[in-house]
């Protein structure tokens, strides 16, 4: 029997494939630890509040909210988000006293309302529209368009004009008005299925989308954004921010007024996953989020776990570069999870995703920090 022949090259073979399985291997672990350090896993967030804040008993998860023109009141969209066919609702909270009286509106009984994302627009003729994102079913999402009308003691009603929905409207997380029935909104997610999401937060995936309504069609108009979140318009109207979550920063726009059409022009980091943005009557911008993204998925899932929370004021300063300050950080015990923060002339509310709780402060501006 001849002897069997020998092929050098396989050991060289066995060697690229132990090369390769080890690579993989060390660019596995590296992706997972720049994704807990990106998640905050190991931040530690120190009490700090710019003033002072009183707890105020809430509805179940105020998870946005908006100012009213005026100041004299602020409107909250709310859900308990750990029922999640307990019906949600819209509240006035009155601004006028510290701290506020909660009044809650009606809606039309037959209309199934489980609230998220909430924008709001003041029109010239005084009229007041708002536009909330309204989770029907698990795969049903519209936007409701409601009316906003104040007596002249100040009694509010709501009259419903009607719902917008689109195959655009994936899973839809914020909105800002850009007119009466004009609306940008974040995709948080892509389509698929409920795993999917999961592998979309854990690897990072850039399949969320902000969609623009003109009051009849949608149309995306910006996309490969990781956990597309809260949005906002200018004072102008000439540009857009969007917050992304996962990428913890602010994305900026320009944008064409007549057409809505958006093209990215930068990016601001931040030491937070953003939630939502609201701007005040300045143009600056205040932004709730999560520091620690494990924390917040640990609260979402149990109750008893603490959520840190952060709210940042970005604004322009005299030479007219972009600042960021610190107003409030908190790493759980007053408020877990927070995820709008709204300012009117000193006065700050913060809201949460889950908790029945919602903060009113009185902020004193010699207090703020700033963020290098």
């Amino acid at each position: 029997m001849p002897p069997r022949k020998r092929h050098p090259d396989r050991p060289l073979q066995r060697g690229l494939m132990r090369f390769w399985w080890r690579f993989i291997l060390v660019a596995l672990i590296a992706y997972v630890g720049y994704t807990i350090w990106l998640g905050g896993a190991y931040r530690n967030i120190e009490p700090f509040t710019a003033g002072q804040c009183v707890a105020v008993e809430a509805p179940p998860g105020p998870e946005d909210m908006a100012i009213l023109p005026g100041g004299h009141a602020a409107i909250i969209a709310s859900q308990d988000r750990r029922d999640r066919d307990a019906q949600g609702g819209l509240h006035l909270y009155d601004l006028t006293s510290r701290p506020g009286r909660l009044t809650r509106l009606e809606l039309p009984p037959s209309l199934p309302f489980h609230p998220h994302g909430m924008g709001l627009f003041a029109a010239p003729d005084g009229q007041i529209f708002l536009h909330v994102i309204n989770h029907r079913s698990a795969d049903r999402h519209t936007v409701e368009i409601f009316l906003l009308q104040l007596a002249a003691d100040g009694t509010p009603t709501v009259r419903h004009r009607g719902s917008v929905a689109s195959d655009l409207f994936v899973h839809p997380n914020g909105i800002a008005a850009a007119g009466p029935e004009s609306f940008y909104l974040t995709n948080d997610r892509g389509s698929g299925p409920r795993w999917m999401h999961m592998v979309e937060n854990l690897l990072q995936l850039s399949r969320s989308t902000l969609v623009y309504h003109d009051g009849r069609f949608a149309r995306v108009v910006a996309e490969d954004i990781a956990f597309a979140n809260g949005v906002e318009v200018s004072t102008d109207g000439g540009a857009v921010l969007a917050g992304s979550t996962l990428w913890r920063m602010l994305l900026a726009f320009t944008r064409e007024p007549t057409s809505g059409t958006l093209l990215r022009i930068g990016s601001l980091p931040l030491p937070m996953g953003p939630d939502n943005i609201r701007r005040d009557d300045n143009g600056d911008l205040w932004v709730a989020g999560h520091p620690n993204a494990f924390a917040f998925i640990g609260h979402a899932m149990d109750p008893q776990k603490e959520s840190p929370s952060m709210v940042l004021r970005v604004s322009r300063d005299n030479r007219g570069a972009t600042r960021v300050q610190e107003i409030f950080a908190d790493p759980g015990s007053l408020i877990s999870g927070a995820s709008v923060a709204v300012h009117n002339q000193g006065r700050l509310l913060i809201g949460a995703v889950f908790q029945s709780t919602l903060l009113d402060c009185q902020l004193d501006p010699k207090q703020f920090k700033d963020v290098d």
